[in-house]
């Protein structure tokens, strides 16, 4: 008898590892503060590789016609850089205000970051710049500055920032990149290309530079399933559905164990033979 329930003690054991071991987050939704290291956003190459790198320090030129660098702009708030032009007749403009939206619905824009607009149209002057302003409706707001550069400057932060753009045959305009950088301490926290169609993504970012982790991102081929949803307008997370599924086949196993071996069924089974 006593072997008997020392097999059906290492059964319930081994079922009960197995449940700890299903309960187990995969690691594309593993829990912040764990000792693997911290997943990433969702992210073409190019913004992998540049996510801890090193930004140079670059003059800057303001549309109010101060003179700054770029460590000056991010000495007391991190910094989210993005590039236009002010003649862009495609994205810029949407891009621009794609930007505002998410950091209005975050918070923490002026108290936690800036915005840095930077153009990288040699033809841009300091009018343009107020212009532009004027047309989002920024005008004259210190926590978001629009600035241009020299020509080596621009060459040194898009070449460090892999911001692609090229001038169209007809000279008028740009074909390029739509980037987000999330900058700190004179590195890249975090990069994100795209438009509209990345504004969850875009708010992620933006909790992520105001200190707040998203505890999990989707892998880059996102799973059907999910253990936790995260809520980039409100930076919470809560359990998904796809736990329940999860779990269900450990719980399953441990309820079968529990109803094979139990105590009552055993003695049963003696009293008979």
């Amino acid at each position: 008898m006593a072997g008997d329930r020392h097999v059906r003690l290492r059964v319930v054991a081994a079922t009960l590892v197995a449940a700890i071991g299903l309960l187990t987050p995969p690691e594309s939704v593993a829990a912040a503060g764990a000792a693997t290291p911290a997943p990433t956003l969702p992210a073409t190459q190019a913004q992998a590789r540049i996510e801890g790198r090193a930004v140079p320090d670059i003059p800057l030129r303001l549309a109010d016609g101060r003179k700054a660098t770029l460590f000056e702009l991010a000495r007391e708030r991190a910094l989210l850089v993005t590039f236009f032009y002010s003649r862009c007749t495609g994205v810029c403009t949407p891009f621009l205000q794609w930007i505002g939206q998410a950091t209005a619905e975050v918070g923490g824009l002026g108290s936690e970051y800036t915005v840095l607009a930077l153009s990288f149209d040699e033809a841009d002057s300091a009018a343009q710049l107020r212009a532009q302003a004027q047309a989002l409706d920024l005008s004259g707001n210190r926590d978001w500055q629009f600035a241009i550069t020299d020509r080596a400057a621009l060459a040194a932060i898009t070449g460090a920032l892999e911001f692609w753009y090229r001038r169209t045959p007809d000279a008028q305009q740009y074909d390029h990149d739509s980037l987000l950088v999330a900058m700190r301490d004179g590195q890249v926290i975090r990069a994100l290309s795209g438009g509209p169609g990345q504004t969850q993504r875009l708010r992620e970012l933006v909790w992520e530079l105001r200190g707040r982790v998203a505890p999990y991102y989707p892998v880059q081929r996102e799973p059907a399933l999910r253990c936790l949803a995260f809520d980039a307008r409100t930076g919470s997370s809560r359990l998904s559905w796809g736990m329940l599924v999860l779990v269900l086949p450990a719980l399953t196993a441990l309820a079968a164990s529990l109803a094979l071996f139990r105590p009552g069924r055993a003695s049963e089974g003696s009293g008979r033979g």
